[in-house]
């Protein structure tokens, strides 16, 4: 019996994500220091038109693997054919109960249908101030945001981008 020579590759990646087969749950683990850093609950959403994401649960935060799990859903609600849409619930939860995680999912590009909660994140964004979790309700966010760019800021996209 012949078996082709295993192939070398020189290095690992840094991050894993994966799932049991025929669920929904999605872990990311590290691979420097092998740990669960993460997990999210995604799933099909109506008809496809959205990958809902239940649950992002991250262990470390402001290290860049909340970002890296949003992209892997952008890529898995491609994958799946929701067209690389996704919806979520942000909100207060236990796991961080003094920051709300809105910001963060602003700043990667969520909007959402309240527009007088948009612009109170916005305004903590742009003066580097954190919301307060009593204050700031749940909203459902969706990415990509559904607002029309103006003209200025396609501009600026084509300039810098």
């Amino acid at each position: 019996m012949y078996l082709p020579p295993i192939k070398q590759f020189n290095q690992f990646p840094e991050l894993l994500i994966y799932n049991r087969p025929n669920t929904y749950l999605y872990k990311m683990s590290t691979t420097f220091m092998p740990r669960l850093v993460g997990e999210m609950r995604a799933y099909p959403g109506e008809n496809k038109e959205f990958l809902w994401i239940d649950l992002l649960h991250i262990t470390q935060k402001r290290v860049g693997f909340g970002t890296k799990f949003l992209d892997f859903a952008r890529h898995l609600s491609r994958q799946i054919g929701c067209g690389g849409n996704i919806r979520l619930q942000a909100g207060t939860t236990v796991y961080d109960p003094t920051r709300p995680p809105h910001e963060f999912y602003r700043k990667y590009g969520f909007g959402a249908d309240n527009k007088k909660v948009l612009r109170k994140i916005d305004r903590a964004i742009s003066s580097n101030t954190h919301l307060c979790y009593k204050t700031t309700p749940p909203i459902v966010m969706y990415y990509p945001d559904k607002q029309k760019q103006s003209l200025i800021q396609k501009i600026l996209t084509k300039l810098y981008l």
